[in-house]
């Protein structure tokens, strides 16, 4: 079993623990012990930190997937990477602070009168995104030294825990609901420690500026890319969360919070891949640097066809239980049903499509998936403006899913033009027909009135059917070999190598 494959079990697993945790918090008990309002703050919060931390970590995440490679020498304190990375993290953030409070008159302005209570806890946003800038610092330093596990799991695990343990505190009414924003704030803060902790634990904390000739030779590359990527990243998370902060601006905070929930629920989707990406990031960025191409279309062949087979599980899991699913939480959200719908769909295409976005980064012709992302923004605030009007929530849904949809099939485009790669087989489309037939299976199923019992029989059935199929007529050998090391049973094994 190979290193992308043994990871990404891994990560996986802890991020589908993480996702049981958050599904737990944010489905269950957000719903049911805050109000759609409150709801609604925390995911702006989140959402505006996000973009924060996009713009102050000055591209030193995707820097250091691919140039830390370059620098990589434990005995020389990897040439001063970690110092200089830190160094630029911190003025990152001042820089972008400066900007958040010279632009406060003009966001209060957006939202004073849909969503106040955003303008109340306007300032909880700079110590938030502290956190979060540099826990995306250390953990992007930690998955260039493919140490994965650890910062996965207190993002998506332990994290989630601490939240879980706020919200019973709010719920029997030991803390109010500012208690409760600072409490969350305090777990990134904590998260965000015990990782540096990590890090020194691992002997990979260097405070040595370094003196290596590297960097007079990569500066000026490191500084293009560094721009790129600010520019790319804060387009991608743009693309993500404008629907949340426009439905806020233009519905207010109940729906938006009714809204960032669904699109939770859809989320789901993007585990299995985030655990891939995570790996493969900087696997693509070693093999690039040794010009080993074919290297690098096996590696885009064998995680499209997997994310396929996995991504289908996961629709026929979410397709198949969504009426149960609609019944654990306030009958107010179900105006987001449809919204459901097309956000799963944007989230299946985007992740059935692949390395893609890798791939054009880690290339020389990187800036054009800058281009790309520029012409997806313009697409998805135009269509935002256009439809949240009419549509409401729906609309937003339908952005969201329209944009994605050609951004991904330019990019394929992209690298099947400048690299003769594209990552579709027979065997994805076998896939597809699959996962179409058995949700079709599903959807005729009578509904179970008892929302536990209507679970269990949509979920094993799916299961049976789908994955019976893709091992029967082994699609993957990576997805059979997986399964012969879990059970054994030799009919399994796959004689090809896996990724």
């Amino acid at each position: 079993m190979g290193i992308v494959q043994k990871a990404s079990i891994k990560l996986t697993v802890v991020s589908y623990l993480g996702a049981a945790l958050g599904y737990l918090n944010r489905i269950l008990l957000l719903t049911n012990f805050l109000s759609a309002t409150q709801v609604g703050l925390i995911s702006i919060l989140i959402t505006i930190v996000t973009l924060y931390a996009q713009f102050a970590t000055f591209g030193i995440p995707n820097i250091s997937a691919r140039f830390f490679p370059f620098f990589f020498n434990k005995e020389k304190q990897h040439n001063g990477f970690f110092f200089w990375g830190n160094v630029f993290v911190f003025i990152g953030f001042l820089i972008t602070t400066l900007f958040f409070l010279l632009f406060k008159p003009l966001i209060v302005r957006q939202y004073i009168d849909t969503s106040p209570l955003v303008v109340g806890y306007y300032y909880y946003v700079i110590p938030f995104a502290l956190a979060t800038i540099y826990f995306q610092f250390f953990d992007s330093y930690l998955r260039s030294l493919l140490k994965t596990v650890v910062p996965t799991f207190l993002n998506e695990v332990f994290s989630k825990i601490l939240v879980s343990i706020a919200i019973a505190l709010y719920a029997l009414k030991w803390i109010d609901f500012g208690q409760f924003v600072i409490i969350y704030i305090g777990t990134s803060f904590l998260i965000t420690f015990v990782l540096l902790v990590y890090i020194i634990y691992l002997k990979q904390f260097f405070i040595f500026r370094g003196q290596s000739r590297l960097y007079k030779r990569l500066l000026t590359p490191i500084l293009h890319y560094g721009t790129f990527t600010i520019l790319t990243s804060l387009g991608g998370s743009i693309i993500l969360y404008i629907d949340t902060l426009m439905i806020a601006s233009m519905l207010g905070l109940a729906l938006s919070g009714i809204y960032t929930t669904i699109s939770l629920i859809a989320a789901g989707l993007a585990f299995p891949y985030r655990s891939i990406q995570k790996i493969t990031y900087p696997l693509v960025g070693r093999l690039w640097k040794n010009h080993d191409m074919k290297a690098v279309s096996d590696l885009y062949d064998k995680t499209t066809l997997v994310m396929m087979i996995v991504g289908g599980g996961i629709i026929i899991l979410l397709w198949g239980n969504i009426d149960a699913i609609f019944r654990f939480i306030p009958k107010e959200y179900a105006i987001a049903r449809y919204s459901f719908y097309l956000l799963c769909f944007a989230r299946y295409f985007d992740m059935i499509t692949g390395l893609n976005g890798i791939i054009t980064v880690i290339s020389k012709k990187y800036r054009y998936d800058l281009y790309f992302n520029f012409l997806l923004v313009l697409v998805t605030i135009v269509l935002n403006l256009i439809l949240i009007p009419l549509y409401g929530i729906t609309g937003a849904a339908w952005a969201a899913m329209i944009g994605p949809v050609f951004y991904n099939i330019l990019r394929l485009a992209f690298v099947w033009y400048n690299f003769k790669m594209q990552p579709f087989t027979l065997n994805c489309l076998w896939t597809l027909l699959i996962t179409i037939g058995t949700l079709a299976i599903i959807h005729f199923i009578p509904f179970v009135y008892n929302k536990y019992v209507s679970i269990c029989v949509n979920s094993i059935l799916g299961g049976i059917i789908y994955m019976g199929l893709i091992v029967l007529f082994r699609f993957s050998p990576e997805i059979n070999n997986m399964l012969y090391k879990i059970t054994g049973w030799k009919y399994l094994q796959s004689d090809k190598s896996a990724f």
